[in-house]
């Protein structure tokens, strides 16, 4: 529960002078009843009847009354969290590695690297897409960049493109990693969001000298994009085996991004849901409350002991003239 006047519980400090004339008050309703007495004897009080003792009892129920009526002119108000989803959307370009290597290289169990990559993707894909707001492209390579998707809200078809598209043999083998990188920049340039991030997927080194992973990181970082990387290595236990690691490294450092290594699918899923709290965390969540206003019940229950007192007083404690 909120006050939205909080200032006006002030008004309280008006109840006191009425405190003070409720005690005066139930002081002068204690008679005196003077009996037979030996001269020189001190009077004797008798004692008041219980009637007469619970009178000062209907002053407490307007005392109350008022007291109510004072938080009602705050706007006492009882809210509840109807909705929470990111402040503003968030652009963001997914780059797959189609290679050879990523199709017939297995993460875990049976399954390839590229059937795992799909997997968690189009699952990246649900999760922005429960937010409403945020727009997704997709870029696969080998050899060449091939652009699947510019930024769209239609993740749905996003999804049917990782799941129908994202192959590896469309175009010749190799690992453009660079030229990738660019064209995903490119789908960011126009954009306004809060946030734009490319998410780099590769299990390769760049051997595509067109434009090499620095020329890409550079760009991204002068028009303000950011650069997730995730790495699948060959060899677990070495590192910058068959995987450039520390080129990934440098391009999510230089750009405000985060490197991560996936050696399993457990990994690689949590390398995506990394991406998406941080990214929550720098735009930030927008709440929507729903209030409902409590004053007029504390009215109602005023005026409930108003009258409560007023027929009290005109019944069982009325005074007689």
């Amino acid at each position: 529960m909120r006050l939205d006047d909080p200032a006006l519980l002030a008004l309280f400090a008006l109840l006191v002078p009425y405190v003070w004339l409720l005690r005066r008050e139930s002081r002068t309703l204690r008679p005196r009843y003077l009996l037979p007495q030996l001269i020189g004897a001190p009077p004797l009080v008798g004692p008041a009847s219980r009637r007469l003792r619970a009178l000062p009892l209907l002053g407490l129920l307007r005392l109350l009354a008022l007291a109510l009526i004072i938080i009602a002119v705050a706007r006492p108000q009882a809210t509840s969290v109807e909705a929470v989803q990111p402040a503003e959307g968030i652009d963001i370009v997914l780059v797959i590695d189609a290679s050879s290597s990523m199709a017939f290289s297995r993460i875990s169990g049976n399954e390839t690297r590229m059937d795992a990559a799909r997997r968690v993707a189009r699952d990246f894909v649900a999760e922005r897409e429960a937010s409403g707001s945020d727009r997704i492209g997709l870029v696969m390579f080998q050899r060449r960049a091939l652009v699947l998707s510019p930024l769209t809200l239609d993740l749905e078809a996003i999804d049917a493109m990782i799941d129908v598209s994202v192959r590896s043999g469309l175009i010749p083998d190799g690992t453009a990693l660079g030229v990738a990188t660019m064209e995903a920049i490119d789908l960011l340039r126009g954009s306004d969001a809060a946030s734009r991030i490319v998410v780099v997927l590769t299990d390769g080194v760049n051997n595509v000298p067109d434009i090499t992973p620095n020329q890409a990181t550079a760009v991204a970082r002068a028009v303000g994009v950011r650069l997730y990387t995730i790495g699948l290595p060959t060899h677990v236990r070495q590192v910058g085996v068959d995987l450039n690691e520390l080129t990934l490294i440098y391009m999510a450092d230089e750009t405000g991004g985060v490197y991560f290594r996936a050696t399993d699918s457990r990994e690689l899923a949590d390398a995506y849901h990394s991406i998406s709290d941080l990214e929550r965390e720098r735009v930030g969540d927008e709440v929507f409350l729903s209030t409902r206003e409590l004053a007029p019940w504390l009215l109602l229950a005023a005026g409930l002991l108003i009258v409560s007192e007023l027929a009290l007083r005109s019944t069982r404690w009325r005074r007689l003239p």
